[in-house]
């Protein structure tokens, strides 16, 4: 018995000893993480395999209008998933995957608006993959389309929630500037260009994450721990560029293109005692939401060209601000003809000498004065001024003054930085009428900001300010004006003005016909020949046609850089409605004057409205809506649904301004009484149609080839004549017998 007992204790002391061991180990293992009888430690497979790490993204800050329209904004997407395994099941044990390939690619393909062929094939090839996407057919697709494919129940078809980057105003509102941004592979956007691709920090915001445990199987268990860091947004960008001006620019680049058989065209505005840009463009351009990007170049600041005679006015800057320059002495127009004291050009009239500088065709007109050689854009006497007022070296000093040949910097824009030939006795002189140099769009707008204000040079820039997303009082950066330098005096600057005046107002001034009614503005305009591939100018080829504006002259508040490269015509200067087009629009967007496009007197009750958002609603709706804004509504179609509008939701309307609603899917509609229409207006309803016009003329119209009241679609081309600059070779257009190009 005694034996028995003592046996029992042993067994157990035994247990009790191993229950001991056990627990310890235990203890050890989940606390210590470290395995008792190996000593392993298990921290790092403790953590590898029970911690769970999500990010959570930050939305990316909006860009906006000076107007606080918006610019870019993230868009909640989805992109398309299909389950191809035949293992794959879901609620209800049914069958979760995609088994009638042809179907399903007929449905996705109809509502996509796709090739049917192209999904099958994505489908067909997947068949042993347990899942594929729709490459660009099926991703960023919106909250609508996605309910459109739900109602068909489409069987292995299911969606991911993604984040898309939009740009309302597409192609027209500075693309070049604004940029745009893409997904990487963690479906985060990240800035590739402009503005997106400079402030990407500012925009991209913070992320944050959530960091938990869980089990194999994903499930997190009560007790396990959990910890998450809340993502902060990015800061909004708000640009000093204006919706409805960069709007007036993109039309009138595109008339350009039409009228002048352009190959490409570029301009900017910008305020001239700020330096804010006010709308910057360039055509070919590129919608940001399509990516039809054909060329990565910022016209405005990537591009060199030499810029032909809007330079002139910066050897007369020199003179004049040296004290040396008489506008009324007498100067000879005629040949420059020259050799060299060893280092720099003299004149001379021998019939020995190493060539001779001539005006554009050859003109001679005789001695004139000093004042007359920027009003006729004579090269000849921008030759004498640098050999007989001033010398090559200080002409030299106050482009380098100008900031010529070094970046402006504005706002991280990509560019390039010109130069200068500036050697040998002949590249002295070609340099004062704007040849054998390079620039861009931005150099030229910097200096002219000298010219058309008080001699402070200022530098140019259209990001307005950067603020914190949650509070909009909460300023981070804020643009202002920046004076880089003071190449010129205040009374240089007004002396400069009074001729630049007369450029427009003379009867034979170069830019007469840049005239605007109503409001008095200054000009100099410029033809420069393309160099060829052997090296020389291209005599009567191509050319680079432009003009700087400053508005109104009696207090200068803008300039209008504009240009286009087309074939020679010497009449480029005399077709110049959509510069002044755009010029008046300028003026009355911002109260300088009450005179519009067409010459009509405008009440002075101008109202200005935000555009409504039309689309997908009824034409009563519309009615109702615009009730107020426009009694001038063009219905395009014979539908009841709205498809389209212009101008587009958000966009400011005025008094006055033709509404377009777009209500046929073809465009079909029925044709109107056109007469007093502006060529603006039948390009609006060009755009908004896709029927075909071709344009004769500028002004108002006259003529149409289709008869009201008839139907049209876009099989048609309707013919439309305006009053003005029919036929610049027909007899009843007076134009000039001199030459209108100043190169």
């Amino acid at each position: 018995m005694k034996r028995s007992n003592r046996m029992l204790l042993v067994i157990v002391t035994l247990m009790l000893a191993a229950m001991f061991l056990v627990t310890a180990n235990v203890f050890v293992t989940v606390i210590g993480k470290v395995h008792l009888r190996s000593l392993t430690d298990l921290d790092k497979y403790v953590d590898s395999v029970s911690y769970i790490k999500e990010n959570i993204i930050a939305d990316r800050g909006m860009i906006f209008d000076a107007n606080g329209l918006t610019v870019a904004q993230d868009e909640k997407t989805y992109n398309i998933i299909c389950f191809m395994d035949p293992n794959r099941v879901g609620v209800g044990n049914k069958e979760a995957y995609v088994k009638d390939k042809e179907y399903t690619a007929r449905v996705l393909s109809s509502i996509l608006e796709c090739d049917e062929t192209a999904i099958y094939s994505i489908l067909l090839n997947a068949s042993n993959l347990y899942q594929t996407e729709l490459g660009n057919y099926g991703r960023n697709i919106k909250e609508a389309t996605k309910e459109k494919i739900e109602e068909y129940e489409l069987q292995g078809v299911e969606f991911y929630e993604s984040t898309h980057r939009a740009y309302p105003m597409g192609d027209y509102f500075a693309p070049y500037l604004v940029g745009f941004s893409q997904a990487d592979e963690n479906g985060k956007q990240v800035g590739k260009m402009g503005v997106e691709q400079y402030l990407n920090d500012e925009l991209s915001g913070v992320d944050g994450y959530r960091l938990y445990q869980a089990d194999k199987n994903g499930y997190i268990l009560q007790g396990m721990k959990e910890e998450t860091v809340e993502s902060i947004d990015g800061y909004d960008i708000y640009l000093t560029l204006d919706s409805v001006i960069q709007n007036a620019l993109a039309t009138s680049l595109e008339e350009t293109m039409i009228s002048r058989n352009a190959s490409r065209a570029w301009g900017g505005v910008m305020e001239i005692k700020t330096g804010k840009i006010l709308a910057w463009g360039q055509t070919p351009t590129f919608d940001p939401n399509k990516m039809d990007i054909t060329d990565y170049n910022n016209f405005g600041s990537q591009v060199l060209y030499e810029p032909g005679s809007v330079f002139k006015v910066f050897a007369y800057a020199a003179a004049i601000d040296s004290g040396v320059y008489d506008g009324n002495a007498y100067v000879d127009s005629g040949p420059f003809c020259y050799v060299s004291n060893g280092k720099d050009p003299v004149r001379t009239y021998n019939s020995s000498n190493y060539g001779c500088i001539t005006n554009s065709e050859y003109k001679n007109y005789g001695y004139i004065e000093y004042d007359y050689g920027l009003i006729l854009s004579s090269n000849t006497i921008t030759s004498s001024i640098i050999t007989d007022l001033i010398t090559p070296d200080v002409y030299r000093s106050y482009l380098d003054s100008f900031g010529f040949f070094k970046r402006v910097n504005t706002d991280g824009i990509a560019e390039l930085v010109g130069n200068i030939n500036f050697n040998e006795p002949v590249e002295k002189l070609t340099v004062t009428y704007g040849h054998g140099l390079t620039v861009t769009m931005l150099e030229l707008m910097q200096a002219y900001t000298a010219i058309f204000g008080n001699g402070e040079m200022i530098k140019p820039y259209f990001i307005d300010k950067i603020v914190d997303g949650y509070d909009s009082n909460k300023v981070i950066y804020e643009g202002s004006r920046e004076v880089v330098s003071n190449p010129i005096s205040e009374s240089t600057a007004k002396t400069l003005q009074n001729i630049l005046e007369r450029v427009v107002s003379d009867e034979i001034g170069t830019a007469r016909f840049y005239a605007v009614d109503g409001m008095k503005i200054m000009a100099k305009t410029g033809t420069a020949q393309l160099v060829s591939e052997d090296g020389e100018y291209d005599e009567g080829g191509t050319t680079i046609t432009s003009v700087m504006i400053g508005f109104p002259y009696e207090d200068p508040q803008y300039m209008v850089y504009y240009a286009f490269q087309s074939d020679y015509d010497k009449n480029n200067h005399f077709f110049t409605d959509p510069v002044k087009s755009l010029v008046s629009k300028i003026a009355l967007i911002t109260n300088l004057t009450k005179t519009n496009v067409s010459d009509a007197t405008i009440e002075s009750t101008i109202e200005e409205y935000e555009m409504p958002s039309l689309i997908n609603h009824t034409t009563d709706y519309a009615f109702e809506k615009l009730n107020g804004i426009s009694d001038d509504v063009v219905i395009v179609g014979d539908g009841n649904i709205l498809l389209n509008q212009y101008p587009e939701a958000g966009d400011r309307v005025y008094t006055g301004e033709k509404i377009f609603l777009l209500t046929s899917d073809d465009g079909s509609f029925e044709m109107m009484d056109l007469t007093s229409w502006s060529r603006k207006e039948v390009m609006q309803l060009w755009n908004i149609s896709g029927v075909a016009f071709k344009l004769d003329g500028y002004g108002l119209v006259t003529e149409q080839s289709i008869i009201p009241g008839t139907y049209v679609s876009r099989n048609d081309i309707i013919e439309v004549k305006f009053d003005n600059l029919k036929d610049p070779n027909a007899g009843n257009v007076n134009i000039p017998e001199e030459n209108n190009s100043d190169e």
